[in-house]
């Protein structure tokens, strides 16, 4: 029995449209079943309409080119089996077409049932595994989030009440070393299953978009990333010419804090000292990042690189992933990287990437050792105690934030809370309905829950002109930037990673004019301005 497999054409022409219908028609292993379109937008809309198996598009079509078309297609339907029929073909319009999207690209003039039908089948296979490999990539996604958020609740409940217990001073010293061999262990479970889950999403990431990125903002959000590290080594991050890239400014973060927090981890006899410089060589940009530290034996410089090989003992942190995870972010912007022979004490990273012609590298720049920014006195003052609304299904984790926040920081504040999403959103309205009740000034809101997660509440806020005012700050487990950046994008004021801590409620309040931290005796007051 012939399959069945339905075709959309294309075309302007009747008589090439009758031509294609009786070279379908001579096939004998499929029966194709042919719908007809004369111009471009009759086109796209039946195949919104009819789902074709396969769509043969004209390249020459009248008021709008089949390049044009095919774009309109591709954005309605990403996964379109499109091949382009042209009456001359070239070369150059070949490469012009399947950089467009099209599955392929035939000439009229070289049709017969035969390489049709092959052509046809082909594309329909192509499309077939393609789906197939994004439904994986998305499954792969997934399972990825999952593992890392499974994993790290109970892990991260296990550091917090260690970290509770540790303080404790009725605790023997004996068990005190006990519980920090505990606690080291958590911080390097806790860094395998960050790095794990970042490597598997970038073996799934389907390619970025590239869009010009100014290296010197990259190492901006490095440097501001890697303050505590950088302070407490005392290190010394020197700059030079930086230039504009084509890139993903989130990988390129990425890659760039690996090179440098390594740099600065292995550098343990003396202050670490990173220079970071770009030149244009090319169309490429080629970034220079040397540091003073021990150096790289020539055996290994190829063998870094690869997942879970590390060339030092467990005295020094790491999980051997970091220099892994860079290769993939340079593989996936068109680019590489390696370690270059020595030229003196420390190691030297090449990293070649595509460079930007919107605008030439800016004149170099040296760069002073970061330093500690004054940390903001609370002083006395009046207000009345801010109403804060905590959105999450832990009950460990509210526990957490109540001893460490509130009774270990001595915060004070009214807490709220909230098992999830649907309930926070009901809480908050119910509050706006009655004028005499103070509403809430501040909400710390977890990101993964049951019913309505915390992304979908910051939308549903801000579709909601008495409610979008709130200052919303993230409560997570996830470090990962893109979470940060989606964050923002839906309108978080601040960021903070569980377990809560005085220094980052300080951070989070310096966006909200009408919160402030004022000292009341021996303990700090999160107070709002008087209505």
């Amino acid at each position: 029995m012939a399959e069945d497999c339905c075709i959309l054409i294309i075309d302007d022409n009747i008589d090439d449209r009758e031509v294609y219908r009786r070279i379908l028609g001579r096939v004998s292993s499929t029966a194709y079943t042919v719908v007809e379109a004369e111009t471009g937008e009759e086109g796209r809309v039946l195949n919104g309409r009819k789902r074709p198996d396969c769509i043969l598009l004209d390249y020459s079509l009248p008021g709008r080119d089949g390049l044009g078309v095919l774009a309109d297609i591709l954005e309605d339907d990403p996964v379109a089996n499109v091949i382009m029929l042209t009456g001359q073909g070239s070369e150059t319009v070949a490469v012009e077409v399947m950089k467009a999207g099209a599955r392929d690209y035939l000439t009229k003039d070289s049709l017969s049932p035969e390489t049709l039908h092959r052509c046809i089948q082909n594309a329909i296979m192509h499309g077939m595994l393609e789906a197939q490999l994004e439904q994986k990539r998305q499954s792969l996604e997934i399972f990825t989030r999952a593992m890392a958020h499974d994993l790290k609740e109970p892990l991260r409940t296990i550091k917090s009440f260690s970290r509770i217990l540790h303080g404790s001073a009725a605790l023997p010293a004996e068990d005190r070393e006990l519980l920090d061999y505990v606690l080291s262990a958590a911080d390097h479970m806790e860094d395998l299953i960050v790095k794990v889950s970042g490597f598997t999403k970038l073996e799934a990431y389907g390619g970025p978009a590239l869009t010009p990125v100014a290296l010197s903002d990259v190492l901006n959000q490095v440097e501001d990333n890697l303050r505590q590290q950088v302070e407490s080594r005392g290190a010394v991050v020197i700059r030079g010419a930086l230039p504009e890239v084509m890139g993903d400014a989130t990988l390129l973060t990425q890659l760039l804090q690996n090179l440098v927090s390594n740099a600065i981890r292995y550098c343990d006899q003396k202050a670490p000292e990173v220079t970071i410089s770009g030149e244009a060589q090319g169309d490429t940009c080629r970034l220079t990042v040397r540091d003073n530290g021990p150096g790289i034996d020539p055996e290994h410089r190829e063998l870094i690189f690869q997942p879970f090989k590390r060339l030092v003992g467990r005295g020094i942190e790491g999980t051997g992933l970091g220099l892994a995870i860079c290769r993939r972010i340079a593989q996936l912007h068109g680019g590489s990287i390696w370690c270059e022979p020595d030229k003196g004490p420390g190691a030297t990273f090449i990293v070649e990437i595509p460079l930007s012609a919107a605008r030439p590298a800016p004149p170099a720049a040296s760069a002073v050792p970061p330093t500690a920014k004054p940390a903001e006195q609370p002083g006395e003052g009046s207000g009345r105690l801010a109403e804060v609304l905590l959105v999450e299904d832990s009950p460990a984790d509210i526990q957490i934030l109540k001893i460490k926040l509130m009774r270990r920081e001595k915060v004070t504040f009214n807490l709220h809370v909230a098992t999830n999403g649907r309930e926070a959103m009901r809480l908050l309205e119910e509050r706006a309905g009655i004028a005499d009740v103070p509403q809430i000034d501040l909400m710390l809101l977890d990101i993964n829950m049951p019913i309505m997660d915390g992304f979908e509440v910051l939308n549903a806020l801000s579709a909601d002109a008495r409610l979008k005012r709130i200052p919303v700050c993230i409560l997570s487990t996830s470090s990962d930037e893109t979470d940060r950046q989606r964050a923002r994008n839906l309108g978080a004021r601040a960021y903070m990673v569980k377990p809560p801590t005085l220094q980052q409620l300080e951070e989070a309040l310096e966006d909200v004019d009408h919160l402030e931290l004022l000292q009341r005796g021996d303990s700090l007051a999160l107070c709002a301005e008087q209505n």
